[in-house]
């Protein structure tokens, strides 16, 4: 008599589904709300080009081309906009929870289908997975290499499909990005040690054969990827290894959208959850357990080693994020077997493992939430400074661009580029850059700087301390980490009118106050030039103001700041030195029509109190009247 095969349950396909449909579902949500900012400026351009100029392009940056040429074809059947090009990153994410499940089902049905959930909600993988970069293609390489070297050991009779599969895999994972070789290491380390374990030669002999198989098809790519390398200039920071360990991991558990004092809950719960599934021993998952905590440690730990920890990097340990989300879903699930054997309720444990997994999934909620609606935590704005620029937009305004790729994302949402000038990254001769300068100057009478986070990408501070001293810098603010300033080039100077100045306190005499005083249009810049002098070295670190406004009332526009935008502060000034001062007053879109007066005068930023003006043993006030101007 035969016997009847029991049918296999479908509750393994929906829970899979589910959560295939949560992470398309979080990965979509809101992903084109905020700006592409400058990296993601770089790919969109970048894959507007024909194929031969994306690899001469790749060849010349820090990433190789895989990912571009991908992008290249994605935006061909998608479109350019903003989510069409984040959706390829967002699919390869959606399909690395696939593996998170694959992967996590070598420890049983249940882990993989929490480990599904894990992932698919993990705020860390989500952040990347809206982002127009290489990093979530990454992490799907690292995924599908890692279950083809599982499949392989586990499954025998598929081991020539998963060898393919992990040649492959590991080939596109080193034509992705320059990282990968971490995801390799952190492999043959687990891969090797359980072949020894088992004293099994030949496939370890295998092993290293598919390994070099997949360098093989990288052989064209390794002679750039050793140039880069070598070329690759890192500055490496101090900081406190215990620090830098609890950053990583913070960042793995609730990405980087919630503080370390915020994230102590989730912390503590990931960690236990993780003691768990890492420690508690099973013969049958020891290579599994072994590969998953190489693959979560290791990469970071090569990070370290390296001299490469720095915050920009920890991107680059999205491939971990997986090995973690299986760990601590094993966890759950032997967490759970074990309350249902002490409760002695045998049908109790998949909603048990299930609540845990819930509980951990609430407990990163404020991190989602703060990287779908919290402003502080959005990417760098360039779409709103474009429409800030464009709102008073004139025919010789210049754009000036401090950072690489600012260019690249700007002219992604103003597709006119002319008067755009995107300055040498760290120039090797500054006195080609200065008469590039000097030329943009003469041409251009308001000009826009976007300074990219504080003087990162100009350490020296060359750039702005040339327009502090050539130009007139009316306003500056803040978006995300640009900075947005608007200087006035001063043309036509002969022209100004030059007035005699004051003495202010006890020992700084203004000299001669000059500006280009008269009629004014709202968006003009009044450009004011200031002589000082010390009689004595000042004692306090004081403020410049320049007023707009009527004598008696508030004034209408003002500019705040030390002298020579900062890079002159009074306390530094000697006896007989003469400072000339630059500056200029912003007449901001929407200001009243009318006539005013200009004011200039110091002040202590602490007590906020005004040096009293005098001139030939006469009391002025605490600020002198310098000219006046009609804003029409």
């Amino acid at each position: 008599m035969a016997m009847t095969q029991r049918p296999r349950s479908a509750l393994p396909a929906l829970f899979l589904s589910l959560a295939l449909l949560l992470a398309l579902a979080l990965r979509f949500y809101r992903i084109e709300a905020q700006s592409l900012w400058y990296d993601e400026g770089n790919s969109a351009r970048l894959v507007e080009r024909p194929v031969r100029l994306i690899i001469e392009g790749a060849a010349g940056d820090i990433h190789p081309p895989l990912y571009y040429l991908l992008l290249k074809l994605w935006r061909a059947a998608f479109g350019e906009g903003e989510a069409a090009l984040r959706a390829l990153s967002a699919v390869c994410s959606a399909l690395t929870v696939l593996f998170a499940y694959l992967i996590g089902r070598t420890f049983g049905q249940r882990t993989g289908g929490l480990a599904a959930f894990l992932l698919a909600s993990m705020p860390f993988a989500i952040y990347y997975a809206q982002e127009a970069r290489m990093y979530a293609l990454l992490a799907l390489c690292a995924a599908i290499s890692t279950w083809a070297i599982l499949a392989w050991c586990d499954r025998p009779e598929r081991a020539n499909l998963a060898a393919s599969v992990y040649v492959l895999a590991t080939a596109a994972g080193l034509w992705t990005h320059y990282a990968y070789p971490f995801v390799m290491f952190a492999q043959g380390v687990a891969f090797a040690a359980w072949l020894v374990s088992r004293r099994a030669r030949v496939a370890l002999a295998r092993y290293a054969a598919f390994t070099i198989a997949a360098l093989g098809l990288y052989l064209p790519w390794l002679p750039i990827a050793l140039r880069q390398a070598a070329n690759w200039g890192v500055e490496r920071a101090s900081h406190a290894l215990s620090d830098a360990v609890v950053e990583i991991y913070r960042t793995l558990v609730v990405g980087t959208t919630l503080p370390t004092a915020e994230a102590g809950l989730p912390m503590a719960l990931f960690g236990a959850a993780l003691g768990v599934g890492l420690i508690v021993p099973d013969r049958a998952s020891l290579h599994p357990r072994a590969l998953m905590a190489a693959l979560l440690a290791l990469p970071a730990a090569l990070l370290l080693v390296l001299g490469l920890y720095r915050e920009a990097y920890l991107k680059f340990l999205l491939v971990s994020a997986l090995p973690l989300c299986v760990l601590v879903a094993r966890g759950c699930d032997i967490t759970a077997t074990w309350a249902v054997q002490r409760l002695r309720r045998p049908g109790w444990a998949a909603p048990i493992a299930a609540g845990l997994v819930v509980l951990l999934l609430a407990s990163v909620t404020p991190s989602l939430n703060n990287l779908y609606h919290n402003p502080t935590y959005a990417r760098d704005d360039y779409r709103g400074i474009q429409r800030l620029i464009a709102a008073d937009h004139r025919p010789d305004d210049a754009v000036l661009f401090l950072a690489p790729n600012q260019w690249e994302v700007f002219t992604y949402y103003q597709r006119d580029d002319r008067n755009l000038y995107p300055l040498t990254y760290r120039p090797a001769s500054y006195q080609v850059i200065d008469r590039q300068m000097r030329a943009i100057a003469a041409t251009h009478s308001r000009l826009f700087a976007l300074y990219f986070g504080e003087r990162d990408a100009d350490p020296e501070g060359w750039y702005e301390t040339w327009m502090s001293e050539q130009l007139y810098k009316a306003h500056e603010r803040w978006v995300g980490n640009v900075r947005l300033a608007v200087y006035d080039s001063g043309r036509d100077s002969a022209a100004w009118t030059a007035i005699q100045g004051a003495t202010f306190g006890p020992a700084i005499v203004l000299r001669q106050a000059r500006g280009r005083f008269g009629l004014l249009r709202q968006g003009d810049v009044l450009p004011v030039e200031l002589i000082w002098e010390a009689t004595a070295p000042p004692m306090a670190r004081y403020k410049v103001f320049i007023h707009i406004g009527p004598a008696d009332g508030p004034p209408i526009a003002q500019h705040d700041s030390e002298p020579v935008a900062g890079y002159r502060p009074t306390d530094g000034w000697t006896t007989g030195e003469r400072i000339h001062d630059r500056r200029g007053v912003w007449i901001a879109p929407g200001t009243p029509a009318g006539d005013y007066d200009v004011f200039v005068g110091l002040y202590d930023p602490h007590t906020g109190a005004r040096l009293m003006a005098s001139r030939d043993g006469q009391t002025l006030g605490d600020r002198l009247l310098i000219g006046t101007v009609r804003v029409r």
